[in-house]
This record gives structure tokens, sequence and C-alpha cells, in this order.
């Protein structure tokens, strides 16, 4: 039995058999291999205990953007005698027009493939796949399912920590960018004016990246349709990005995307 594991800075998630996901928190710092090695074994323990349901053993396929986390996942997976495979570039069917063509995370890859392959390809249209975790990324393929490029923007989170660590007045406030609640616009004291500020520039810097996409890709292949935009991510159903224009939102759409890849990935 297969199981799908998605490694990101903010979060490692597992997909389960019934649909249910495990999802827990990324360490603070994502070089950080203790931690990483205790998510490991909780994430491990999570996905034996749903295999012992089948009677089946477990094979695990990893994306993951954090190498201390995909070492951490490697060693105790191998304690468990469970199999493991990592996705890499050149396990995803798109082709590639970036320089050079191995550097773009896999989770902004799947993503492009799957939106491509999904909200894309069958309306003759090009995709534009967003996903919303530590940073915010735009990953565009044309209509011919050619990869073109993107862009890559600090998450409210970051933003967050940025302000806090680079102005002496300014305080480290707890921002909720996966909340489907979004508070006033007018904070009452610097906390609530720093979340409102974060989070709405967050929503225009989106808003603006994805109109400014869709117009290079328009000026680069004049006549073809508006591409498909697909939100991915823990934040994909917040409140701060509801009114952002999308065909498609889904948390887990990389998970979605390793399950859907060919059977053979590279070990």
């Amino acid at each position: 039995m297969r199981y799908a594991v998605d490694l990101g800075n903010s979060a490692a998630k597992a997909a389960l058999l019934d649909g249910a996901v495990v999802r827990l928190p990324a360490p603070a710092d994502p070089r950080d291999a203790v931690a990483w090695g205790g998510v490991a074994a909780e994430l491990i323990a999570a996905i034996r205990a749903d295999a012992e349901r089948t009677g089946e053993a477990a094979t695990l396929r990893v994306a993951s953007v954090v190498p201390a986390g995909a070492e951490a996942l490697r060693a105790v997976a191998k304690s468990a005698n469970l199999s493991i495979e990592f996705v890499s570039v050149a396990d995803v069917p798109v082709e590639l027009a970036l320089t050079p063509p191995a550097q773009i995370g896999i989770d902004r890859l799947l993503a492009a493939w799957l939106a491509f392959a999904e909200f894309g390809a069958p309306r003759g249209r090009g995709a534009i796949a967003v996903t919303l975790g530590t940073a915010l990324t735009l990953t565009c393929v044309d209509r011919s399912g050619r990869l073109i490029g993107g862009a890559i923007t600090p998450s409210p989170v970051l933003a967050s920590r940025a302000l806090a660590s680079g102005a002496a007045a300014l305080p480290l406030v707890a921002i909720y960018d996966e909340s489907p609640d979004l508070a006033g616009p007018i904070g009452a004291d610097t906390a609530e004016a720093l979340s409102a500020g974060i989070l709405r520039g967050a929503r225009g810097a989106l808003t603006a990246l994805i109109a400014e996409s869709i117009e290079e890709m328009t000026r680069r292949d004049p006549g073809a349709p508006t591409p498909a935009v697909v939100l991915s991510g823990g934040a994909a159903l917040a409140g701060w990005c509801a009114t952002v224009a999308a065909d498609h939102r889904d948390a887990e759409f990389v998970l979605r995307a390793i399950h859907a890849l060919p059977a053979a990935v590279r070990a």
C-alpha cells in the first residue's frame, strides 16, 4: 500500500487510506535534524498503524523540500523496515523551460503538473499553480504543457518574523494564515495592525502576481485562453485569500499529485 508524504517547511503531511491527512508542524528551524527525527517517528507511527488495518506492507512515496526532513524520514523508515521512494524532478512528466531545469521545488513542480493536467490541458489552456506555505509561489505552465517559470514571495508568517526581527519596536505576532476568518482592516493596536497589514498585503501581492502572470503568459502566447488558477497548501481555504479568483482550491493538492504520479519513481 503506497502512502503519499509531503515534507515542507511548514508541515509534514501524509495521506491515509480513509482520505484523512496526518498533519504535523515542521520544526521551527527546518535544518534541525533532531527535531525532524521526532516528526518523522510520529509520521511513520501513524502510517504503520493505518497500514495494519489492511494487512499490507506500507510503501512511502515522498516529496520533500527539506533535506533534514528527508534524511530523518529515510532513517526512521529504514529502522521500521518500510520501503521509501523520493520523488525527483525527473519523475514528474512535465517539460521544463527553466535555467537550469532541475532548480525548482518538487512541491511547486507537482502542483504545476497536476494543475495543468486536470484544469489546463482538458480545456486547451495553461495553468498557474499557487502554493501557499512558508513561501507563496506561483508556477506557470503554458498551454503546450511547458513549465515556463513563476514567482516566489514570503508568506504572512515569514513577513511577521521579518518585521519583528528588522524593526526594534515591532513585536512578533501570531499570524493565523490558515484561518477561515479575517479580522477587519483597521487594527486597534500594534498587534492587530500587523495582522491586518500582513494578511491583506499578502492577498494584494498574490492577486497582483496572478494578474501579471496571466498578462505575461498572454503576451508570450497571444490568443491563448486565460490559464487556470489552482490554489494549494495550508492557506488555500483561508479567509485572507478567499477573494482571490481561482478555478480550484485544495489544501492537499500536492499529496494528490504524489498519488497521481506514474507508478515508478526513483528510490
